[in-house]
């Protein structure tokens, strides 16, 4: 969750400032400028979302294929629901 919202502050952060300086540019606001700005802004978006996975952890659960019989036999009802919910 910490990702997500991370993730889109950097997306309306980076697409501000790349705004900025492309007003200051001189560039007019036309089509090809939005989705400039939109594709530049999802990456740096994705690269905060990965950064904070990473330093989180869990950048790696999809490697560990937890098996859902194994958490079930485990009995912590928390970790099943985070496979349930595909969170881990």
């Amino acid at each position: 969750m910490l990702g997500l919202f991370l993730s889109t502050i950097a997306f309306f952060v980076a697409a501000f400032f790349m705004n900025r300086y492309l007003d200051a540019q001189g560039l007019d606001r036309n089509l090809s400028r939005k989705i400039l700005v939109g594709t530049l802004a999802t990456i740096v978006s994705f690269g905060a979302g990965w950064a904070v996975d990473k330093l989180d952890g869990d950048a790696d659960a999809p490697q560990k294929n937890v098996a859902l019989t194994d958490i079930m036999q485990g009995g912590d009802p928390t970790q099943a629901l985070k496979v349930l919910s595909g969170l881990k």
